[in-house]
């Protein structure tokens, strides 16, 4: 059996390294709990020159794009939503129009739910979800826009074999083992990759559209590589469309 990393509707979506990303876009064949402890700076910085990298929304309707400074290695993905390093791991920053969150991400079949169109709805959905020792959600300005800031991980000691498959999830239509995060509104579903899969959220009232920022990170980068991550997130700027 073959799968896609991404598809435009009914899909999974994860963020990878930009060599991965490549690989994937293409198709290819295919525990217990903890948490992973990491050090995630609020103001990091990197040497060497930067450049700007453009990227969309994932999500359907109007949208504003958004724009990153991010140093020599990392570039846009192939589908254009998310920001990657090259290299291995999951390492990379996207931006979603987020629609519906699973109660469970191991168990989401039955349990997916509309959490509301504020910022502070998706934030308690994001919170409250089980097994991810989640931060206490915090007031927080990103882009020029405010909102909503927590971190949150999965298990670092699930069994996770073949392509993203968490050992004991649920099987979804698309035959495999999901640790779902949420949906977008293209009806899109983006999942964990790994076990101890870091994410730095932001929640933001964009112009009055709620947007979510995802910064995410596996425990097998270096610590420079979620230095670079952090830098890139907090140089993020939306571009809204010309009237």
């Amino acid at each position: 059996m073959t799968k896609c990393a991404y598809r435009p509707t009914n899909a999974r979506w994860l963020v990878m390294s930009a060599v991965s990303l490549l690989v994937a876009a293409a198709c290819t064949g295919g525990g217990g709990n903890g948490t992973t402890t990491v050090s995630i700076p609020t103001t990091p910085s990197s040497s060497g020159s930067v450049s700007a990298i453009d990227a969309s929304v994932f999500g359907s309707g109007d949208h504003p794009t958004f724009t990153v400074q991010a140093p020599s290695g990392w570039s846009a993905s192939p589908d254009g939503h998310s920001v990657v390093k090259h290299g291995s791991g999951v390492l990379g920053l996207s931006v979603w129009d987020v629609a519906e969150v699973p109660r469970n991400p191991c168990h989401p079949l039955g349990h997916i739910y509309d959490p509301g169109t504020t910022v502070d709805d998706l934030v308690t959905a994001l919170a409250t979800q089980p097994m991810r020792h989640a931060t206490t959600p915090t007031d927080v300005t990103l882009g020029g826009y405010s909102g909503r800031y927590l971190t949150w991980s999965a298990p670092a000691h699930w069994v996770v074999t073949g392509n993203a498959d968490f050992k004991g999830c649920d099987v979804q239509s698309n035959g495999h083992r999901d640790f779902v995060n949420w949906y977008s509104n293209l009806d899109a579903e983006q999942y964990t990759q790994v076990a101890g899969q870091v994410d730095r959220l932001w929640v933001l009232d964009v112009n009055g559209q709620r947007l979510l920022v995802d910064a995410t990170f596996s425990p097998d980068t270096t610590q420079a590589q979620r230095d670079e991550l952090g830098q890139i997130a907090t140089s993020l700027r939306f571009v809204q469309p010309a009237a």
